[in-house]
């Protein structure tokens, strides 16, 4: 806690890890990590659609969230002893699950009812750029150079569109529309800004605490919404189902959240959000895995740009030598 002299456990990281890079030798656990989460959230494509099938997708994520919650609470407070935040952080705390939590799933939601799922991939595979420019707006330090990271993020979009567009098209209902299209705009800046907006927070309390407390807010923000649309469609609910749901609360969001934003917390917003590319990838691998579609040359080809692309950006910067600067 703030003024207890030390951090704790999976605490906030210390100015030294803070500008830290992805590929420094303090941070070498960040990229296996990130592909961790990477592949999680990658396979919960999949793994979600299973319990849409039961679930409304409102229902489903504030169910989510309201499971999630109490296991990251009790897990702050049996590893940290105490779940206090700053009274003076609360106005961030609450802007960032109404960013990230309610505001992105909305918008999420809307964009792949409104417009054709591929359209929607690639709008919110943008999202590793919106973070690119909110981290500028807002000051933060970079780790990653910017030819780097322009260089890895521009190769790692063409890889997520060709993994898209090379999906096999097996169900052609729907259209685009232009409020579909903005829908999907918005959920990639607002999941762009999201880990802009909670950075700041890391600094002063753990990963933990803070996903522990965006996850209430959230839960209690969407319950009402779901209490008024629905949580189930179905009487009856598959254990397909049930596996989905929590599936997604232990790894997609107590995991995942978690894990994530230490990275954040380390390397900072921008390095870490290039991950966000390997998503698709991992979802068209779990999908064929699991054969649900099969893995077409165009989504070969593009996992691995998009492998190349974050291999470049991990890799060593240069050391100077001779007392020169780097090149």
């Amino acid at each position: 806690m703030p003024g207890d002299g030390k951090s704790p456990p999976g605490g906030p990281a210390s100015p030294t890890e803070a500008a830290t890079g992805p590929s420094a030798p303090g941070s070498r656990w960040a990229p296996a990590t990130l592909a961790g989460v990477s592949a999680v959230w990658g396979a919960n494509y999949t793994v979600n659609a299973w319990g849409l099938r039961d679930f409304t997708v409102i229902g489903f994520n504030a169910l989510r969230f309201l499971l999630a919650a109490p296991l990251l609470i009790a897990l702050t407070r049996r590893t940290e002893g105490a779940l206090r935040v700053d009274r003076g952080h609360w106005p961030r705390l609450l802007l960032s699950s109404a960013v990230g939590m309610v505001g992105y799933q909305l918008a999420f939601t809307a964009a792949v009812r409104l417009t054709l799922p591929a359209t929607a991939a690639v709008l919110i595979a943008l999202s590793p750029f919106f973070t690119a420019v909110f981290a500028r707006l807002a000051g933060e330090r970079s780790t990653l150079p910017t030819s780097r990271a322009v260089t890895a993020g521009t190769v790692a979009f063409a890889g997520v569109v060709l993994v898209v567009l090379g999906t096999p098209t097996t169900n052609t209902q729907g259209q685009n529309t232009w409020y579909g299209t903005a829908s999907a705009l918005l959920a990639a800046a607002l999941w762009g800004w999201y880990p802009v907006i909670t950075r700041p927070l890391l600094t002063h309390h753990s990963a933990l605490r803070i996903t522990a407390w965006t996850s209430t807010a959230g839960a209690a923000a969407l319950l009402p919404l779901a209490a008024a649309t629905g949580f189930t469609q179905h009487a009856a609910i598959a254990p397909r189902s049930w596996f989905a749901l929590a599936y997604s609360v232990a790894l997609v969001t107590v995991a995942g959240l978690v894990l994530w934003y230490r990275a954040v917390a380390r390397a900072g917003s921008a390095p870490v959000m290039l991950w966000m590319f390997a998503v698709p990838v991992t979802a068209a691998l779990f999908a064929a895995l699991t054969g649900e579609q099969p893995l077409t040359p165009p989504q070969a080809a593009g996992s691995a740009a998009v492998l190349l692309a974050l291999a470049h950006a991990q890799r060593p910067a240069p050391r100077p030598t001779g007392g020169g600067t780097p090149r």
